[in-house]
């Protein structure tokens, strides 16, 4: 059966993602430790890492503060 191609969301979710987990590697912040950066529970970011169309700006805001970076430099993609 071939792939299906990506859809527009999915692939900006994937950047998302990747872009959030780099920051974090740039900064050396963990999950843990975004999570409380954030106020944001560890299952609930977890969650929204698997399924990031869950997101809230709100939740992007303060992910994008906590790495310093801007919201918009996380939705970048590449």
């Amino acid at each position: 059966m071939p792939r299906l191609k990506q859809t527009e969301e999915q692939k900006q979710n994937k950047y998302l993602v990747a872009n959030i987990k780099r920051e974090m590697e740039v900064w050396s912040v963990s999950k843990e430790q975004l999570a409380k950066r954030t106020n944001i529970s560890l299952a609930t970011l977890y969650n929204r890492l698997n399924n990031p169309s869950d997101f809230h700006l709100s939740e992007l805001r303060r992910i994008a503060q906590s790495l310093h970076t801007t919201v918009e430099d996380l939705m970048r993609v590449v």
